[in-house]
């Protein structure tokens, strides 16, 4: 059995996700204390601005204090009318009105549960993912596995694979092992030997902790079990991880025989020519068979890692070709290197460091896909066991002798055979609180995140622990603010919004009307802007034959009367009842309007055939109402909004001055200053 394809989809994880650069960091240590505005009572510092103006999509430089000096005021301005809206609803009372509060509440619910799991769960791994990283091995692997269905046993890929390392424990070689043992036959014929560099987030989490746990030569000294086999894991080398931008000129294989002599010969001749003095790049542009970087001089478009591949698209070179690039130094060519494309000459151009924020992007996507959900779980049962939470197993175990375990709970006659003396017994116990069977099959019968759970012990314990994972989480985060003072003062800034939101609300938005009395005054003052479209009152006969067209058109310039012309032969569907009638169309946005628009139409008239939607129309002009100015109800579409917003604006400033003269707001100008400096 070859289990090549098998082994490489749950063993590699490749990744091909692009992510962007985010800015570098900075010591701001020195400017981050500096008070440099005033709002009320309350002393904002250049740390709490920078913070602000990092969440700003639309931020001119990557730093507040890069800003020139009259758009860094136009920053602090509007900060401080974002304070001063604020500090006005607390004033109002708003922060003490029931709906506010408990729309808070339901903020810190859903900011916590985010926090809590980005903290306690997924932050560390991804740093310990981001730092192993910094590395990457070429591995051999000794491979045994298991029939997954309908039962799984393992007793034989279990007894093979511990045959594989007493072997090696007592002195036999690992590659002898590997062509022994191997359940893949590729690594098999390889000595286990795996072509692939290998680095963190590109293989099982079990495989990645033990390679990162064993030197160079060494094999790592325990089976490892996973889900799909077992593995024996040797690290053979360990090398730093950067990207290389690397050129080629590809001479490709044509045939089998007499082409390979042919195109290694051709080799030759180009790499002779390019040690001669000829120029890499030359060379490439005339010969090599790769057309994608031929035109840029047998540069590749990306640089590459030979355990992550290219870096954005994420294509990877194979193991030959990509040992021989980094073994190069910058602008060094390599000699001939063959390979299943043909025979390469490789120059290697430029290396660059890792960039962490591109890495710790890819990671996050990689742990939260892979990994996040298992270690959610694993935090969850130890926040349970804090609360004690327990289950009656003897309970559990009558349940299972009763009910169908190879159903589940969607048909709700699942739990009918169930004895009535069971219901009232208590089923599991949390924070001393205890719930009874009959509690559990109303909540499985009720509630919509419950359905499908497998009828089983396994679903059964996980249906429970759902039903707890809201307690679990809410005794997991009530310390989070005094934990972490981040949480606290995102938390602030949401229900900040929410106070915000609810007095420009009320001072604001609510006073927004469509004010009859001033939408005149507005439309009085702006009414020559307003302008009718040209409109045309027409008929049409349309056919798809343009001899046909042809044939009509002169039946009505020989006097036939059009419109029975239309209600015979007019090939537009439910026109012919109409006698071609239309109505009227504007010159500006209607396509039978726009073609007389632009013929200068202005009077009755009957058009020659005209080209449109795959046929011919015949248009006729009844009447001509040329462009004027509208009338006060006619232009209402055309301004309302633009009056609305300029309105709002009127009242949103006049909001802000009035805020300016109850709260006082001083920026610090000697501080400002030094902020300025500091570029």
């Amino acid at each position: 059995m070859n289990y090549s394809k098998f082994f490489f989809v749950f063993l590699l994880f490749f990744v091909v996700n692009s992510v962007s650069r985010n800015a570098f960091s900075q010591d701001l240590s020195k400017i981050n204390p500096l008070i440099l505005l005033t709002v009320g009572d309350e002393k904002i510092t250049y740390e709490q601005l920078e913070k602000a103006y990092q969440k700003n999509i639309t931020k001119q430089q990557k730093h507040l204090y890069m800003l020139p000096e009259d758009s860094l005021m136009d920053f602090l301005n509007l900060y401080a009318n974002f304070r001063l809206k604020v500090l006005e609803a607390k004033r109002m009372g708003l922060d003490k009105d029931s709906a506010i509060i408990a729309e808070t509440l339901q903020n810190r619910k859903i900011l916590s549960e985010s926090y809590l799991f980005d903290k306690k769960v997924s932050d560390y791994e991804i740093n310990k993912m981001l730092d192993r990283r910094k590395y990457e091995f070429r591995i051999g692997i000794i491979f045994t596995t298991f029939n997954q269905a309908p039962v799984r046993d393992t007793a034989v890929a279990y007894e093979k694979i511990n045959k594989a390392m007493k072997e090696i424990q007592e002195g036999g070689s690992f590659e002898d092992a590997a062509v022994k043992y191997n359940d893949d036959e590729n690594l098999g014929r390889k000595s286990g030997k795996v072509d692939q560099w290998i680095t963190s987030g590109k293989i099982y989490r079990e495989i990645e902790d033990a390679i990162y746990s064993t030197e160079p030569n060494n094999v790592y000294p325990k089976v490892i079990s996973t889900p799909f086999g077992y593995f024996i894991v040797k690290v053979y080398d360990k090398q730093p991880r950067y990207f290389v931008l690397g050129a080629h000129i590809l001479y490709k294989l044509d045939g089998p025989t007499d082409s390979v002599k042919t195109a290694e010969d051709i080799a030759k001749k180009g790499l002779q020519a390019i040690k001669n003095g000829t120029p890499f790049e030359e060379i490439a542009k005339k010969e090599s068979s790769d057309n994608v970087t031929a035109e840029n001089g047998g540069v590749f478009k990306e640089y590459f890692s030979r355990s992550t591949g290219f870096e954005n698209s994420k294509g990877m070179l194979d193991i030959k070709f990509a040992d021989a690039l980094f073994n190069l130094k910058d602008g060094e060519v390599s000699e001939i290197i063959p390979t299943d494309f043909g025979y390469h000459i490789i120059k290697r151009i430029a290396e660059r460091d890792l960039y962490d924020s591109e890495e710790k992007d890819e990671l996050k996507k990689i742990y939260r896909k892979q990994y996040f959900e298992s270690d959610k779980a694993k935090f969850l049962d130890n926040e349970m066991k804090k609360l004690e939470f327990s289950i009656n197993h003897k309970l559990m175990d009558q349940l299972l002798s009763i009910l169908d375990t190879n159903a589940s709970n969607i048909n709700k006659s699942w739990s009918d055979s169930i004895p009535a003396n069971l219901m009232n017994k208590d089923f599991f116990s949390m924070d001393k609180k205890n719930y009874t069977l009959k509690t559990f099959i109303d909540l499985m019968n009720t509630q919509s995140n419950l359905r499908g759970f497998a009828i089983n012990k396994d679903g059964l314990v996980r249906a429970i622990k759902k039903i707890l994972e809201p307690d679990v989480i809410a005794f997991a985060t009530k310390n989070l603010e005094n934990e972490f003072p981040d949480f606290k003062q995102t938390l602030n800034e949401f229900n900040d919004g929410v106070l915000l939101f609810k007095a420009e609300t009320m001072e604001v938005w609510n006073k927004v009307k469509f004010d009859t009395l001033r939408a005149k005054k507005y439309y009085e003052k702006n009414k020559t802007k307003y302008i009718t479209d040209p409109t045309y009152d027409i008929s049409e006969i349309y056919v798809l034959s343009d001899s046909l067209a042809q044939e009509i058109y002169k039946s009505v310039l020989k006097g036939d009367n059009f419109d029975t012309l239309a209600s015979k032969l007019t090939q537009r569907s439910g026109f012919r009842e109409k006698n071609g009638y239309m109505g009227k169309v504007s010159g500006n946005s209607n396509k039978f309007g726009k073609i007389l628009k632009e013929k200068q139409i202005t009077s009755p008239i009957v058009l020659s055939p005209q080209p449109i939607e795959n046929g011919y129309t015949i248009i006729k002009v009844n009447a001509y109402e040329p462009p004027r100015q509208k009338t006060f109800e006619e232009a209402i579409p055309d301004f309302a909004s633009k009056m609305q917003e300029e309105y709002q604006k009127e009242l949103s400033a006049n909001w802000i001055e009035k805020l300016r003269k109850t709260f006082n707001v001083k920026v610090d100008k000697k501080n400002l200053k030094k902020v300025m400096e500091y570029k």
